[in-house]
């Protein structure tokens, strides 16, 4: 574990500090509103200090011989291939369903299937984060979502 997280952790501070270095050559604001480097910039510095501290934490960390495996075996790639799968499906489905209800769909699958939360749980957090994500650009920042050809609501 200690060996997988130094070397994705350094290759994930070096990608987010190459997108925050180019994320900064884009427009911060036009005039009253972000500009096109706003959301990348800040995205990608999330990322870089993220990745810094999990570098750091794995550098502290002890060596794993001995430890239980955390995944059983196929169950990552099971996992990888649900979160592909539900990706290509959330970019079908967003064109028909609309933001709102495409988004839900797809974190309530993430959150049941990878995360293996519960229903409730995953219901929850899913229409909290929707509601979040809508209220904050659709509203606050007046960026329209798509609607779908199918509204549903």
């Amino acid at each position: 574990m200690k060996k997988g997280d130094l070397i994705s952790s350094a290759i994930l501070f070096l990608v987010s500090l190459v997108y925050v270095i180019e994320a900064r050559k884009l427009p911060m604001s036009d005039g009253l509103s972000p500009g096109a480097g706003f959301i990348p910039f800040w995205v990608g510095l999330s990322v870089l200090f993220l990745s810094a501290f999990l570098l750091l934490k794995s550098l502290r960390m002890k060596s794993t011989v001995g430890q239980t495996i955390f995944l059983k075996k196929g169950q990552g790639l099971r996992d990888i291939a649900y979160i592909t799968i539900s990706l290509f499906a959330y970019l079908i489905w967003i064109h028909f369903f609309g933001f709102r209800v495409s988004t839900f769909l797809f974190l309530a699958f993430l959150f049941k299937s990878v995360g293996r939360y519960g229903y409730g749980f995953s219901c929850g957090i899913s229409l909290l984060s929707t509601l979040a994500l809508y209220g904050i650009f659709e509203y606050w920042l007046e960026m329209p979502f798509p609607a779908g050809r199918i509204p549903l609501f």
